[in-house]
Formats: C-alpha cells, sequence, structure tokens
C-alpha cells in the first residue's frame, strides 16, 4: 500500500508545524480589523480550506436573498455547541459581503469592552462617527431604522453575544444596567432589521449549559433566548454526518481518490478474507472511509462523539488541533492510513491537549501504563518477540483503549 502522505497532501501550515491553537482559532473581530491568520483573513485561502456544508451552503444562500432585497429571513440564530462552527459561519459571511459588495458590521461580544456601546459601535463602523445613537441607553427602533435604512444593504455579524451581556450585567446605568439596556437594543435591532428588506442580522448563541460562565450568565441567556425566539430563524452549519469533510478540507490541500480507494479496497479485503465484517458491513464501511481517509472512520468518530461531548472540547477546533498534531507526528511514517493507535501520547502537545479535558491525574497514569520504557503497553511490546517489535501491540492496543474510553456524558468503555 501507498503511504497516506503519498495520497493526500497536507496544508503548508501543517507541513511546517505550525500547529498553535490560534491557527485553528476563528476570530470575526480579528478578520475584519486585526491580524487574523491567512487562512482566515484571505477570503480564497479560506475558502479553499472551508467544506461548504449543507447548512453553510443554504445560510450564504439566504443572506444573498435577503441582501438583494428578496424575500428571506431577516434575523438568523447560529447555535451549536462548543466549536461547532458558529464563528466560521460569519466569517464565511463576512468575505461573501465583501465580495457582494455590502456593508458589513462586525460586533465580538469577546472583543468589545462595556466602555463600548454595541448600538454606538455599529454607527461607528458605518459612519465613521457617533451621532445618532450616542448615549447609554438602547437608542429605539426609529433611530435604528434610520441609521441602517441609509447604509443597506448590510449584514450584521454578532458572536458571543452571551458573552458581552454578561459583562454589561456588572454597569449599573441609572435603575438598569448596561446588560438590560442591551438586551432591550437587541429586540429593538431585530425590529429594525426586519423591517427594512435589504439588511440581514445573524448572531451566535452556545448551545451548552455549561458555557454560560454561572448562574447570572445563566439568566441572561434565558432572556437573550427569549428575546432572540421572537423572530429569529435558527441554523445549524454543521450537520454531524459532514464532520469528514469539514476536517479534510482544512487539514488536506488535496487527496488522490482514486489512490485512497485502492487504499481502503486492499484493507476491506483484508476484512471479507478474515470474515471481520460480513457483505453489507463492508459496503457501509467502505462509504464511511472515503468521506474520512486518510483516517479509518472510527478516529472521527471517538474524536467528534466521545471527547467532542466534553463541555470544554471544542467539537471542531479541538479535533483539527489534535488531527493536525497527528498527521506532522507521522509524516515520515510509512503508513497507509491513520488509526487511533497511531496517536503518539508521548507528544507532549497531544497528550496536553487531550488530558485538560480529563484531569491533570491521567498524566501520570499514561506514562506507568502506556509511554514510559517500563510501562505495561512496553512490556507487552517486548515479550511478543522479536517478529512483532516494529509493531508495538501493547502500546497501539493500549493506546486504543485510552482513547475510546472516555466520554464528556461520564460512560467509560
Amino acid at each position: 500500500m501507498k503511504a497516506f502522505n503519498q495520497i493526500a497532501r497536507a496544508h503548508d501550515d501543517i507541513l511546517e508545524g505550525r500547529l498553535t491553537m490560534d491557527v485553528f482559532a476563528a476570530d470575526i473581530w480579528q478578520v475584519a480589523f486585526g491580524n487574523a491568520p491567512p487562512e482566515y483573513k484571505n477570503a480564497d485561502l479560506f475558502f479553499k480550506k472551508t467544506y461548504l456544508t449543507k447548512g453553510l451552503k443554504n445560510l450564504i444562500e439566504v443572506a444573498e436573498k435577503r441582501l438583494l432585497g428578496k424575500a428571506g429571513d431577516a434575523v438568523i440564530q447560529l447555535q451549536t455547541p462548543f466549536g461547532g462552527g458558529k464563528t466560521h459561519a460569519l466569517i464565511a459571511l463576512y468575505h461573501k459581503a465583501c465580495e457582494w459588495k455590502v456593508k458589513a458590521v462586525v460586533l465580538d461580544g469577546s472583543a468589545l469592552s462595556v466602555e463600548i456601546k454595541p448600538w454606538e459601535e455599529i454607527e461607528r463602523q458605518l459612519r465613521g462617527k457617533i451621532e445618532i445613537t450616542k448615549g447609554s441607553s438602547s437608542p429605539g427602533k426609529d433611530k435604528l431604522i434610520k441609521l441602517l435604512s441609509e447604509n443597506a444593504p448590510l449584514v450584521i455579524l454578532m458572536d458571543e453575544v452571551l458573552e458581552y451581556i454578561t459583562k454589561a450585567s456588572t454597569v449599573k446605568i441609572g435603575d438598569s444596567n448596561l446588560g438590560a439596556q442591551t438586551l432591550a437594543f437587541l429586540q429593538e435591532l431585530m425590529s429594525a432589521v426586519s423591517s427594512i428588506g435589504n439588511a440581514l442580522l445573524v448572531l451566535t448563541l452556545p448551545s451548552s449549559l455549561l458555557e454560560h460562565y454561572d448562574e447570572n450568565a445563566e439568566r441572561a441567556f434565558q432572556k437573550l433566548q427569549k428575546v432572540a425566539g421572537r423572530m429569529e430563524k435558527i441554523y445549524n452549519p454543521v450537520e454531524d454526518d459532514e464532520i469528514e469533510q469539514v476536517v479534510r478540507a482544512r487539514l488536506f490541500s488535496w487527496i488522490d481518490e482514486k489512490e485512497a480507494l485502492n487504499v481502503i479496497e486492499e484493507f476491506l479485503e483484508y476484512l471479507r478474507r478474515e470474515s471481520l465484517l460480513n457483505s453489507e458491513e463492508i459496503s457501509a464501511y467502505r462509504e464511511k472511509f472515503l468521506k474520512s481517509y486518510p483516517f479509518k472512520p472510527e478516529v472521527i468518530d471517538v474524536l467528534y462523539k466521545r471527547w467532542g461531548s466534553f463541555p470544554t472540547f471544542q467539537r471542531t477546533r479541538g479535533i483539527l488541533r489534535l488531527l493536525s498534531l497527528v498527521i506532522h507526528d507521522l509524516l515520515e511514517e510509512n503508513l497507509p492510513f491513520i488509526r487511533l493507535s497511531d496517536f503518539d501520547l508521548k507528544n507532549e502537545d497531544l497528550r496536553r491537549e487531550l488530558i485538560k479535558h480529563i484531569g491533570q491525574e491521567w498524566d501520570s497514569v499514561i506514562a506507568q501504563d502506556i509511554i514510559s520504557e517500563d510501562s505495561g503497553a512496553k512490556k507487552v511490546d517486548k515479550s511478543l518477540g522479536s517478529s512483532y517489535i516494529p509493531y508495538k501491540l501493547g502500546t497501539a492496543v493500549s493506546t486504543t483503549i485510552f482513547m475510546t474510553s472516555f466520554s464528556g456524558k461520564g460512560e467509560r468503555v
């Protein structure tokens, strides 16, 4: 069999070892105003590394129709689990707005300080000055309609709304607070956008309760959902059955599908010969393997469904970071595909990415059971005889067991 790195070429950032989390961290504010990595800031490169899921295609189509003044949702909410592609979708819309010559306003709750009022920031980005909306209180629907209609067609992209409201709730404004004013502003903004035929508001909300920081944030989230729920449409940019294509597009510049199929068929022939799968199971496995290659299907499944169920695991981003480390580790290895057993837990960056979700105490467990020279896995490697030493069967099996033994839902295998 050919090695996977002869069939699939990793993107330059992986080949060059640029594997820090910020390379995979989508930040709409940095794209619009700062120093985002080229993978996000450059539109051509962004879309080259982006698999256009059904949800993302639909979102772009709906946005274009709305901004052309045709029928379409005026207010869209993107709500997915942690790391589920919300910000990535906003960046896609930002680049498309630039392509369509449409004004784009960007508000990022993690970047905005409470000294900056969101209504004033919208005007600053649109007019270069603050006059119509100036003040500590929400300006009201009529002023917003005036401001937006004068600058339409436009799209307003709001990320991490809950984070801003949580911070703003600590700022007193008379008998109210800035968080309450921001909620009132959002209601007025949604109404204003809905009354303008070629304006669109897209905002992100988390769907996991454990992302909401504390009880105050949880109350703010419930209020925000109530406000947003009156007129917004919820979109999911990435479905579970599309994650393989998302991963492959971000990690590889090209894959020779014909050669990939040759490798897969040779592996399937082994499964058939050893009666490990029946004909129906082989057909289903072939389809999954073709979508996930050069990763065996269970690699993506375990990371996305098991590790991805940890509330701290940023699903898409976390998988990309982990797999980029694995690919870089294996570039010099003559492997036809990548298995869970190929995860080198001696790689400190890779190990840290995993154990931060399950507890630091697992660092010593991994050392004792799998990676140290006197570990149980290494003893098994040596005990099987010289013919089997290159396969490191003890380490391979132990690594696979470790990778499949955890779930954020509290399940243990």
